[in-house]
């Protein structure tokens, strides 16, 4: 540990000396930064008291990691892919209970993958993530194909934000942000556009599962959404058979919900820590960066007793990575198998979640196609 130490603080010296040819992250995460918006602030929440009518359906997508194929730029972005991988299944679950305080939807799912099972549904990326600062990319785009929502999000994080609080999160603002742009959107658009928006996810629904019976009953308009031109009635058997394998689908993702609930609990308590870290060490590699390009050129030289703290500070950082790359790897790779039953028969899921639910939904597919002797979709 000792060597560890001096190596470390010859390391700084050396940098602070001005001969360091090597560069932080920095550069590179600046380069990204001058496209972000400026930081959304201190936002609260619009909470609905009594519900809309429609009252729509939401599904959160598990986020795209946003994790460059090139693994050479990983270190200089700070990205470490196994973190983000769980980061982009945590957010999600986060988002979701923001939008149901807002109490101006149905129910909202989290979803292992973009689906037509919802009235709305909502895809992220994460474009930055140090503790510092988070920064996404947030899609709306309901059932008929209209967008509600194509915006980044940007957000930092101050002192005063660690420790976390309990079902707190240093980024609380941004997510209020999302959740407020979902709800004016919903203002912003006539009301027969929503009223018809259940029926179209329904038919919608219906035509992924028989194109052939039920793409009929849309047409696409002017304006490249879709809207329904007709609809079978409400007993029709091919209907109430489409409205069973929907519900099969619903009960399936209510139980995979459980597990992402599973790991954003497990995951809380170290991904904070490693935030509360990770913003620490940012701060501290911006501040060095200022140095070596001479902006602070005579400033105050770091003390041996701060570079043990940054030293311990970055100590800290690698065991919280340790810690939630293990969280990852372990839900990633040794999700427990889901047990289904449909038409009598019991299925045993096995594999990732996302694996689990296109597995099911394929399923669900067959068991269509059997009962009502049409071709299945692929």
């Amino acid at each position: 540990m000792q060597k560890l130490l001096i190596v470390f603080c010859a390391l700084l010296l050396g940098a602070c000396s001005g001969s360091a040819k090597k560069e932080p992250f920095e550069p590179a995460i600046a380069e990204q930064a001058a496209a972000w918006p400026a930081p959304v602030g201190s936002v609260a929440l619009l909470v609905t008291n009594s519900p809309p009518v429609p009252l729509l359906d939401v599904g959160v997508a598990i986020f795209d990691a946003g994790v460059p194929a090139d693994k050479s730029t990983h270190s200089k972005l700070g990205i470490f892919p196994k973190i983000r991988a769980a980061e982009a299944q945590y957010i999600p679950v986060y988002l979701r209970q923001v939008l149901v305080e807002s109490g101006a939807w149905g129910v909202v799912r989290v979803l292992p993958e973009p689906g037509s099972a919802s009235n709305l549904q909502i895809t992220g990326t994460i474009v930055h993530s140090d503790g510092l600062r988070l920064v996404l990319d947030i899609e709306a785009i309901d059932a008929s194909g209209r967008t509600w929502l194509a915006k980044r999000y940007h957000d930092e994080a101050a002192a005063a934000d660690y420790p976390v609080g309990q079902d707190g999160d240093p980024y609380l603002d941004l997510y209020h942000a999302i959740a407020n742009d979902l709800v004016r959107a919903r203002v912003a658009l006539n009301a027969s556009v929503l009223d018809a928006l259940p029926a179209v996810t329904e038919m919608r629904y219906a035509a992924s599962l028989s194109p052939d019976a039920f793409a009929g009953y849309l047409q696409t308009a002017p304006d490249g959404t879709l809207t329904a031109a007709r609809l079978p009635a409400s007993n029709d058997p091919m209907l109430m058979r489409v409205k069973r394998i929907q519900n099969q689908e619903y009960l399936f993702i209510d139980t995979v919900d459980e597990q992402y609930l599973n790991l954003y609990e497990a995951m809380g308590p170290t991904y904070d820590l490693w935030r509360q870290y990770g913003r620490e060490q940012a701060i501290y590699k911006e501040e060095y960066q200022q140095r070596v390009a001479g902006r602070d050129k005579y400033g105050r030289r770091g003390t041996f007793i701060q570079m043990e703290q940054t030293y311990n500070a970055f100590k800290l950082t690698k065991i919280q990575e340790q810690d939630l790359d293990e969280l990852a790897s372990g839900f990633n790779n040794e999700v427990a198998p889901t047990i289904m039953e449909s038409s009598g028969k019991v299925f045993r899921l096995n594999g990732t979640l996302d694996t689990q639910y296109a597995e099911w939904q394929a399923i669900l597919k067959q068991i269509f196609a059997l009962e009502t002797g049409l071709p299945p979709t692929q």
